[in-house]
This record gives structure tokens, C-alpha cells and sequence, in this order.
């Protein structure tokens, strides 16, 4: 289950060097064609969004808080967009893009003391994105798997309930008025994570589940004052992202194990 961090972690010198060999940042931009339509298309909608409700935050007078938050917002946003349409394309672009939309959205959600945003996008950053940018795997050899016994789900349900647990006891060491979703949030943040990094088709249940949760949050933080609607609509972007991933990446499990 965690063989992907250990041959990383293992030959970190090796994968290092490879992220800035020759030609690299030119292939890496190649990753970006041979997208379904649907993927572009979510693409460039976000952007439309995103474009639309910075401007008219702008325009509104928004204290600087608000106004920040709308900046920070929209480039994390698109940024986020670009990545899980990456993953649902089984392109390498996701990592860099994964990586640099961690740091808007985390400044957003500062702002917004959307803490858990916080946390789920620093495990995002640290666990998934670095690991997805220098595994070969994630970089030469992208395609769908699938469980490959009832035993897999044991392991990766354990998994979610003790990252749950965990996640729960530390944060209720806190004042967070959301505990029972922030918690959730994240545990399900983890356990996406780790199937992704695996390459399994499974993914995208914890993803699903994941995107709703968020939804929920922004929109609590949003009807608060907290927050600038952009990253609420791109979690509502998440969610439809995900179910149109969910059926490729079963598609291609499907026809590989034929």
C-alpha cells in the first residue's frame, strides 16, 4: 500500500535529477494535449467563472480580506481545475499543478479559517503532488488499476478509519465549530490520495465522497462572509470532474484486465 513512497523515497537522488533533465518543462507542456473534450471544456468554464466572479468582487467594493481572499481564490482555482482534469487524463501535469494550486487555495482558506482546507491541501501538497512529480510512474507508465482482492478494500478502509480517528481526536483539541466534516474531509483527502498515488481506479470513491464534503464547507464559509465564491464553485466543478474520471479510469481497469 505504501510501496509507491518507499520506491520514491528510496531513490530520491535518481527521480531528483530527472524532474530538470533536458527538455523536461517542453514535455511537461505536452501533457496538456490529447484531452477528452469534456476536459477542456471543464477547463475553460472554470476560467470563465473564475474570471467572472473575481472581477464582479472586485468591482463590489470588497474589504481587503474579501479581496484578497477573491485573488488567492482564483488562481488556486483554476490552478486545482487544471490538476484533477490532469488526473482524470492520467497526465503528469496534475503534480506541478497540484502543487502550486496548494498554495492559493491555502492561502485562501486562511483567510476564509477554513482550517481544514488548510490541513487537506498541505497532505495534498507534501504527500500526493511532490511524490506525483518525481515518481516515474506518475511521469512514464500512467494507467488504471483495480484492487486486486476483497483484501485491498480491508486495507484501505482501515486505512480511512484510522486517518479519521486520528484526525478527529487532534482537531477536537481545537475550537473547530466543524469537526464531525472537517475531519471527514480530510480523512477522505488522505485515502484519495494514497489510491491515486497507487494508480487505482478506487480513487474516486473517497474523491466523490470528498468533493461533497468540501462543497458543504465552502458554502458554510461562504454564507459566513468568510470566503469568496470561487473555490465553492470549483469544488462544484470537483464533483463533476470526478464522476466523469470515475467512469475513464473504470473503462481502462476494465479493458486491461480483459
Amino acid at each position: 500500500m505504501f510501496d509507491s513512497y518507499k520506491r520514491v523515497l528510496s531513490n530520491l537522488p535518481e527521480y531528483s535529477h530527472n524532474i530538470f533533465r533536458k527538455g523536461y518543462f517542453t514535455w511537461l507542456l505536452k501533457q496538456l494535449q490529447g484531452w477528452s473534450k469534456i476536459s477542456y471544456a471543464i477547463v475553460l468554464v472554470n476560467l470563465i467563472l473564475q474570471c467572472y466572479i473575481l472581477v464582479t468582487t472586485l468591482m463590489g467594493n470588497p474589504t481587503e480580506t474579501l479581496m484578497w481572499a477573491s485573488i488567492f481564490g482564483f488562481f488556486g482555482s483554476n490552478l486545482a481545475v487544471l490538476c484533477v482534469c490532469g488526473i482524470s487524463n492520467r497526465s503528469a501535469i496534475n503534480g506541478w499543478a497540484g502543487l502550486l494550486s496548494a498554495f492559493f487555495i491555502i492561502a485562501s482558506a486562511a483567510i476564509a479559517h477554513n482550517w481544514a482546507n488548510v490541513v487537506e491541501q498541505l497532505i495534498y501538497a507534501i504527500f500526493l503532488d511532490l511524490f506525483c512529480i518525481l515518481d516515474p510512474k506518475w511521469a512514464n507508465d500512467i494507467h488504471a488499476e483495480s484492487f486486486k482482492s476483497w483484501f485491498d478494500w480491508i486495507k484501505y478502509t482501515a486505512f480511512f478509519a484510522l486517518a479519521w480517528a486520528v484526525i478527529y481526536l487532534i482537531f477536537s483539541l481545537t475550537n473547530d465549530p466543524n469537526l464531525f466534516w472537517d475531519s471527514l474531509t480530510l480523512a477522505l483527502a488522505l485515502t484519495g490520495s494514497l489510491l491515486e498515488l497507487n494508480l487505482k481506479k478506487e480513487q474516486y470513491i473517497p474523491w466523490v465522497l470528498g468533493n461533497v464534503t468540501a462543497i458543504c464547507l465552502w458554502f458554510y464559509s461562504m454564507k459566513q462572509g468568510t470566503a469568496s465564491p470561487a473555490l465553492f464553485i470549483t469544488y462544484m466543478i470537483f464533483f463533476v470532474n470526478s464522476l466523469t474520471g470515475m467512469k475513464w479510469w473504470y473503462q481502462e481497469a476494465e479493458e486491461l484486465n480483459k
